[in-house]
């Protein structure tokens, strides 16, 4: 046998091995795949829990103060609690996509009364509700925080109170 047919043979075995792997390897991230995708499907990447509507508020009024000059986008109602003295209510529809803010949709918030003591200033539409249980608020700084209220309230501070919404 020659040294080329033995090349050969090696070559061809060395070949047959890497197409295994490869097909073993292409077999394993599309098990992965189908996981991700499944897990994906059935917990979605959607936050809808306290903390992350928090965030995402923060990030609106930061969004609404740097494209209108500071200003915050607030109603006349003010709350206090151990967290924020003098705090004025937000006015979570001027943050909605619709007015050129972040928020894809309206937080489930609490509808008070008086429009300026509800999230959606008075515009019920909206879908502020009477079952919800917090009112988010902003101080001059632009830190946002909850004021819950309701019967399922530990406190009135901010920060997640035993209920949600």
């Amino acid at each position: 046998m020659s040294e080329e047919q033995g090349k050969s043979k090696r070559w061809y075995k060395n070949r047959r091995l890497i197409i295994q792997w490869f097909f073993a390897i292409l077999i394993l991230c599309i098990i992965a795949f189908v996981i991700y995708s499944g897990t994906h499907a059935q917990y979605g990447t959607s936050c809808d829990g306290y903390y992350c509507i928090e965030d995402k508020i923060l990030d609106a009024v930061a969004h609404y103060q740097s494209k209108h000059n500071g200003f915050l986008p607030i109603l006349n109602g003010t709350y206090t609690n151990a967290n924020c003295s003098n705090c004025n209510v937000i006015n979570i529809s001027t943050l909605l996509v619709t007015n050129g803010g972040l928020l894809q949709r309206l937080p489930v918030v609490l509808n008070l009364s008086a429009s300026g003591n509800d999230n959606c200033g008075g515009n019920a539409s909206l879908g502020c509700s009477t079952d919800a249980s917090y009112i988010w608020i902003v101080d001059a700084n632009g830190n946002v925080f909850s004021y819950c209220a309701g019967a399922g309230c530990t406190t009135n501070n901010s920060g997640y109170q035993d209920v949600w919404p």
